[in-house]
């Protein structure tokens, strides 16, 4: 990148940090105001208006406010949320009612409760969409069985009487709850908004549209979505918690299997996709809640059953009109108090320079069933060196890229990474320790822009960035965020892309793609890359600008492990060439020599010619 496109990026960035924070600055007293005037609702004196069941509604909004985390961020069609308000609520009233607690301590407790309840159920995350949604289901069913088997906890069939308690010093009448859960949904939705900004919730993204190419990045599946998993819990278990003393009772029938479901369709309604989705979506179901309550009733059918039937017609209408939601609708107005994410404002600087390490790989095995992938494959790539692996399709070089990256386990031998063995290390610890990979198709994040997909290959450099700090946006996890955005503009810049940093991926051409890829890749800052397949999908004229690319990063001193099967490619950018057939080296040496060889090429690399 020249000087003067360093100076004209500095001044973009520059512009559009302070945009950002006048955007901000415009939503924030937009949401100030929001929630001065629900404070004032209850001093109106509006006609009709139940204060107590306005602050169920509020909390309602709280726990929906939770699952759209869940939902929205991090893809997981979670049915469990009314099972952790439930654990909150019976906690708080078991400690309130048995024990003698305060209302807010009980509360915090049933909040550690549903957490915990989240954390022992936490391995769901790592299941598929449709067996997550039943799994969580079925936790909804085994917490109200479990409450309607044992009496001695929950009451029975006339419930747990609550004692009235104060709170926060005042009496717990339904007009304070209705403040305390306005603050309550107002602090939780900031909480949430800043999480999702930053880097805890594009990691979330990324595992959503694409979980393969963000777990080859080193973004954690299973703790980022665990994370999202328990936040959501935490939160509907104190939601559960302060309501339960609302109610006065904690009757096992209000919180059935039902309330998990109109919590799901609370968030698909109002938009899983935006922070806010959740709280339109309740409101929502309680405008319609005040037709079809009068309509079931004058209809003589039972009420709870008829809101269940209402909930899965709006379920099936926002499903049809394409599971967006209402949010949408109202998106032209709300981008203006949109936060724009392009907000780096320090220059780029490498990390230390140290000394690089050499990938070596000694006797890899593989068998898929009856099927030899790898047999025995032994090679060592060095730094700044690039070596093409090639052979015929089912030769065993993706199963090798794979072997090496930790996205599965050989059946024998060993991946060492200068004096470490890595055989059976997890793919975040090689990406941290130098070894990144990108995937054999053009594989993107569609949802994101080429800087958005770049910053996702920072997740495992960050200092600060992992677990609850980035989930809380605390001081030094914000800190990172403009180091972190120079250095993906930097990969950007690496592979010819800065001028394209804020074009949606899907708007690139396909070998803009491919090299997006590759500067997420760089982004983890390297020492050894091992590249699938990057001319496919690539015209001709763009071989040699990729080569270029290719052979800048192996300046740099990292080692390049390239899988190809344009052998243009292999010779502008290789200087070693590693032939396989049936998993087994037939041919190793340089480019020429390789090339040179009869039986090699035309049993193994076609009409191709070097």
């Amino acid at each position: 990148m020249t000087a003067a496109a360093l100076g004209r990026t500095g001044t973009e960035l520059r512009r559009a940090a302070g945009q950002a924070r006048g955007a901000w600055s415009t939503g924030a007293w937009v949401a100030a105001g929001a929630a001065a005037l629900g404070l004032l609702v209850p001093f109106l004196g509006l006609p009709g208006l139940r204060m107590d069941a306005l602050a169920s509604t509020v909390y309602l909004a709280v726990a929906a406010t939770g699952l759209g985390l869940t939902v929205g961020a991090a893809g997981l069609p979670s049915l469990g949320a009314g099972a952790f308000v439930a654990i909150g609520a019976f906690t708080s009233a078991l400690l309130m009612a048995r024990a003698g607690w305060p209302l807010e301590p009980a509360a915090l407790c049933g909040a550690l409760a549903a957490l915990a309840a989240s954390v022992i159920s936490g391995g769901v995350v790592r299941l598929r969409p449709a067996f997550l949604a039943v799994s969580t289901w079925l936790l909804a069913w085994l917490v109200w069985l479990f409450l309607l088997a044992f009496p001695s906890v929950s009451g029975g069939s006339q419930g747990l009487i609550v004692p009235v308690r104060s709170l926060f010093g005042l009496s717990a009448t339904p007009t304070v709850h209705y403040e305390a859960a306005l603050v309550l949904l107002v602090l939780s939705l900031l909480g949430i908004a800043a999480a999702r900004r930053g880097a805890f919730g594009l990691e979330l993204s990324a595992l959503r549209q694409h979980p393969a190419l963000a777990t080859s990045l080193g973004v954690p599946l299973a703790r980022q979505r665990l994370g999202a998993f328990a936040f959501s819990a935490a939160l509907a278990g104190l939601a559960g918690g302060l309501s339960v003393q609302l109610a006065g009772v904690a009757d096992p029938a209000a919180y059935d299997p039902f309330l998990s479901f109109k919590l799901l369709v609370a968030v698909l309604l109002g938009g899983a996709a935006a922070t806010l989705g959740p709280v339109v979506g309740v409101a929502a179901l309680g405008l319609i809640g005040l037709v079809s309550d009068p309509l079931a009733r004058l209809l003589q059918l039972p009420l709870q059953r008829f809101d269940a039937a209402v909930a899965a017609f709006l379920l099936v209408f926002v499903l049809a009109l394409g599971g967006d939601g209402i949010i949408p609708w109202l998106t032209p107005w709300l981008s203006r108090f949109r936060r724009p994410r392009s907000q780096a404002t320090v220059p780029y600087r490498s990390a230390a320079p140290g000394p690089k390490a050499a990938l070596r790989v000694e006797g890899l095995t593989k068998a898929f069933g009856g099927v030899v992938a790898l047999d025995g494959l032994s090679f060592e790539v060095t730094p700044g060196e690039t070596v093409a692996l090639v052979g015929p399709n089912g030769s065993g070089k993706t199963t090798a890229l794979r072997l090496i990256s930790g996205a599965m386990l050989p059946d024998a031998g060993r991946v060492c990474f200068g004096d470490r063995d890595l055989t059976e290390a997890p793919t975040r610890e090689r990406v941290r320790l130098g070894i990144a990979r990108t995937l054999q198709a053009t594989s993107t994040f569609p949802e994101l822009t080429a800087l958005e997909t770049v910053l996702v290959g920072r997740s495992a450099r960050r200092c600060y960035g992992g677990g609850a700090r980035t989930a809380l946006a605390t001081p030094r996890a914000r800190a990172e965020e403009p180091a972190a955005r120079a250095a993906a503009l930097h990969a950007l810049a690496m592979v010819g892309l800065d001028q394209q940093a804020d074009v949606p991926v899907p708007e690139l051409t396909s070998a803009q793609r491919r090299l997006t890829g590759l500067a997420a890749a760089l982004a983890t800052e390297p020492q050894i890359l091992l590249v699938d397949e990057p001319a496919a999908g690539v015209g001709v004229e763009e071989l040699e600008p990729l080569a270029r690319v290719l052979a800048a990063i192996g300046r740099q001193g990292v080692g390049v492990l390239l899988v190809e099967h344009n052998l243009r490619l292999v010779r502008l950018a290789a200087e070693r060439m590693i032939v396989l057939a049936a998993g087994q080296v037939v041919a190793e040496g340089s480019v020429a020599e390789v090339g040179e060889s009869e039986l090699v090429r035309q049993a193994y690399l076609g009409a191709q010619r070097l």
